[in-house]
C-alpha cells in the first residue's frame, strides 16, 4: 500500500491579516489611510518581517487598531504575534550563545548505540507522522452554528450568523467567504429575502475536507423589518439633494458593504431575493459578487453592478 503525503497549509499571523484585508477588498495603502498605520509596517506584518518593525509596544498598538477595523478578537492577534515573535527571537540566537549554554553529557554513546537509537527514533517519527496524516486527512473540520437555529421563523430581514470552526479552516456562507478569527469564531450579518431562505455554511480545512451545515429560515412577507435606512416619507424641499438607493440581490448571494453619508449602515451577506433601501446625500457600495447586485436610484433601474463573482469597492452614488 502506497501512501501519498499532502502538504499542510499553515496560517501565520501575516497570512491571517492578509486574508482579512483581502476579504474586504482593500489594498495596503487603503488600510494604511484608514487605520493611520504606515503602509510599510502593514506590509512587514503581513510578510512576517519582524526585524523591520518598531518596538513591540508599537506593534501591539497596530494589532489593536487592525483588530477593531477587521472586527476580530484582539487577544487572538496578540497571541499569534507573541508565539511567532518568540520563535523569531530564538532563531536569531547566535551560535556562540548556543554553545555557551550547551552542557557536556555525562556519558558518551558508542557509534553502534547511536546508530540504533537514531534508526529507532526515525522509525517512531515516521509512524507517528503517517498516523497523523491519515487521521487528519479522513477527519472533516469542526463546524458549529450557534445561531440562527434551523427552521426558525423571524420577523426581520436582518439576522446575525454566529458560529465556530476549526482554527485555520476557511468558512463560506452560500459560497461567499466569511472572515474567521484566529480562534475559529466567526460572525456575519445577513439580509434575508421574504419567504423561505436557505443558509449553507461550509468549513474547509487544510486537507480540503469539508463540513456543511444547512439552516432553513423563513420570514413572513408582511412582517419584513429592517430593510430601509433613513426616512420613509416623501423628501421635502430641504432634502432634495438626497438620493434613494435600493439594492436587489440575485440570482446568487453577495457580500455587500453599504456606507451612507460616511456611516456604515450594513456590512454582510445578502441572500438571493433580498433587498435593502437607503437614503442619503452620498452612498458608497462594495461587493464581492457584482453580477448579483442590481441597483435602483430614485426609482431608475441602473442594472447590475458588474460581472458574476467580480469584486468592486468604493462605488459612489450622488445626486
Amino acid at each position: 500500500m502506497k501512501f501519498q503525503t499532502k502538504p499542510i497549509k499553515t496560517r501565520t499571523l501575516g497570512e491571517y491579516l492578509c486574508s482579512l484585508r483581502e476579504h474586504l477588498g482593500l489594498s495596503i495603502a487603503e488600510i494604511s489611510k484608514i487605520a493611520k498605520i504606515p503602509p510599510k509596517y502593514i506590509s512587514n506584518l503581513e510578510q512576517g518581517e519582524y526585524t523591520e518593525l518598531p518596538a513591540t509596544v508599537y506593534i501591539k498598538g497596530f494589532l489593536k487598531t487592525l483588530s477593531e477595523f477587521y472586527h476580530v478578537e484582539h487577544r487572538g492577534l496578540l497571541d499569534l504575534f507573541d508565539q511567532e515573535k518568540k520563535l523569531s527571537d530564538q532563531l536569531d540566537t547566535t551560535p556562540d550563545d548556543a554553545k555557551s549554554r550547551t552542557k557536556i553529557p555525562r556519558f558518551v554513546f558508542s557509534p553502534r548505540t547511536l546508530a540504533i537509537s537514531g534508526a529507532a527514533l526515525l522509525g517512531l517519527a515516521s509512524i507517528g507522522y503517517l498516523y497523523f496524516q491519515l487521521s487528519s486527512v479522513r477527519k472533516p473540520p469542526l463546524l458549529e452554528v450557534f445561531s440562527p437555529r434551523n427552521n426558525a421563523q423571524v420577523d426581520s430581514s436582518f439576522l446575525v450568523l454566529d458560529g465556530r470552526a476549526e482554527p485555520g479552516a476557511s468558512v463560506y456562507l452560500n459560497n461567499q467567504p466569511v472572515a474567521v478569527e484566529a480562534s475559529g469564531k466567526f460572525r456575519e450579518n445577513l439580509s434575508l429575502a421574504p419567504g423561505a431562505n436557505q443558509i449553507v455554511i461550509k468549513a474547509v480545512n487544510k486537507f480540503d475536507k469539508e463540513t456543511v451545515i444547512v439552516r432553513q429560515i423563513s420570514i413572513p412577507e408582511k412582517q419584513i423589518a429592517g430593510v430601509q435606512v433613513g426616512a420613509t416619507s416623501t423628501p421635502s424641499s430641504t432634502d432634495t439633494d438626497e438620493i434613494t438607493l435600493e439594492l436587489l440581490i440575485g440570482p446568487n448571494s453577495s457580500w455587500v458593504s453599504i456606507e451612507v453619508d460616511s456611516q456604515d449602515v450594513f456590512t454582510g451577506t445578502m441572500l438571493p431575493g433580498s433587498s435593502r433601501e437607503v437614503r442619503g446625500k452620498f452612498v458608497r457600495l462594495s461587493t464581492t459578487n457584482a453580477g448579483s447586485v442590481r441597483v435602483m436610484v430614485n426609482g431608475k433601474d441602473l442594472g447590475v453592478l458588474g460581472k458574476d463573482k467580480e469584486t468592486l469597492r468604493g462605488i459612489e452614488f450622488v445626486k
